[in-house]
């Protein structure tokens, strides 16, 4: 009975390929919206919590900076979603490096959306080739992409079940990057409002936006186009 149950469940997982597709659909919901900056805190493992903006301008374009003299940018095409990458390295900077292709794809054709995931995935070490699976990250039911459930062994790329949503990146080498709580207001429905950057199973990175501004004219874009 279990293995019934089990196969069926299997059934109704979507491809790699559509699971993408519909992730990059995302990028077309208030795409005439060209900036969002997401203020709030900026974690560092060993360092004091200081305030910290992020601004997104879109497509794949991020720039953060915190108290302190903090400056960090990356920014990429469709193609190379994580081009170019500028500050000091550490721990910050490699939060926004591997979360910028996830957050920041607004605003690209939908194809284009789906070329950036791809190619964000590909360059960490996902083998999108290696099928789907389900799992949960804390309490909400996510697909992985390229390994099998409570495999951390090798890179991955997962997706939120209900909204589709960039949920996690496992990459090569160790990294774990988290998008959690979207849907609050203090970032915008689009946009998850913590990021979270592991390291050998310890937090390394954190930044958790307290404040959206752009936020209010995406909605009220949303809302004039499914009047349309």
């Amino acid at each position: 009975m279990k293995a019934a149950v089990l196969a069926l469940l299997l059934a109704y997982i979507p491809s790699t390929g559509s699971l993408l597709k519909r992730a990059g659909g995302r990028s077309t919901f208030g795409s005439r919206t060209r900036e969002v900056t997401l203020s709030g805190m900026l974690t560092v493992s060993g360092e004091p919590a200081r305030r910290a903006q992020l601004v997104l301008r879109f497509p794949l374009s991020c720039r953060l900076d915190a108290d302190g003299g903090v400056s960090l940018s990356v920014k990429g095409t469709a193609d190379r979603p994580a081009e170019s990458v500028e500050g000091p390295s550490g721990p910050a900077l490699r939060l926004l490096q591997l979360a910028c292709p996830f957050i920041a794809y607004r605003g690209l054709r939908a194809d284009d959306a789906e070329v950036a995931l791809r190619a964000a995935a590909v360059a960490q070490g996902v083998d999108l080739m290696a099928g789907t699976a389900l799992a949960r990250l804390i309490d909400r039911v996510v697909y992985v992409l390229g390994a099998a459930p409570r495999d951390p062994t090798r890179p991955q790329f997962w997706l939120y079940k209900d909204t589709h949503a960039p949920a996690r990146l496992l990459a090569q080498g160790g990294a774990d990057l988290r998008l959690l709580q979207y849907g609050n207001p203090a970032a915008a429905d689009w946009f998850p409002r913590v990021l979270e950057l592991w390291l050998d199973g310890r937090l390394a990175a954190r930044f958790e936006s307290l404040e959206a501004r752009g936020s209010r004219d995406i909605k009220e874009e949303e809302e004039d186009d499914s009047r349309e």
